[in-house]
């Protein structure tokens, strides 16, 4: 009795998530990418916001100067910001940024790419875990790694949903 008690409590539970709403960018992940550490490097190229490249940084290309590996955890050469302000997402809605970065990412399977940068990319990793910084520890996304890894995982299992 009690082995059936489990099995239907299990599916249950099974057939409950199957008809759950779909993840969607805006209630998961918009929060998250709204959050300086992600900010920071998304305008770093943007004149628009006043990006690190436009304010107080040369180029994204000297950036090791001061993040150094021994500080950042990440290998040497790993350490830039993205190429241009095409992924500058400040200030749009959910829908818009969601948007954005399904059109500027690199081609390729979008659910690939997307899931690949936001979590196996270090510098993402670092964003989400360390925070740390030359001038010390900034804030971290809120959440963690795991809640960011299990909203990233469903958001692009339920189709990646841009509302």
């Amino acid at each position: 009795m009690r082995r059936l008690l489990v099995f239907l409590a299990l599916a249950l539970a099974l057939a409950a998530s199957a008809w759950a709403d779909p993840v969607k960018f805006s209630d998961a992940l918009y929060p998250k990418f709204q959050h300086p550490r992600c900010l920071q490097c998304h305008q770093f190229n943007s004149r628009r916001s006043n990006g690190r490249a436009w304010a107080s940084h040369l180029h994204r290309y000297l950036c090791e100067n001061c993040h150094k590996p021994s500080l950042t955890g990440l290998l040497g050469g790993e350490w830039m910001a993205p190429p241009n302000d095409r992924m500058d997402y400040t200030g749009l809605s959910a829908h818009d940024t969601c948007e954005m970065i399904k059109r500027n990412s690199p081609t390729g399977d979008k659910a690939e790419v997307l899931s690949r940068h936001l979590l196996t990319d270090h510098r993402v990793g670092w964003a989400i875990r360390s925070g740390m910084t030359p001038d010390g520890r900034r804030a971290t996304v809120p959440g963690g790694y795991e809640e960011w890894q299990r909203d990233v995982t469903a958001w692009i299992a339920d189709g990646m949903i841009c509302e």
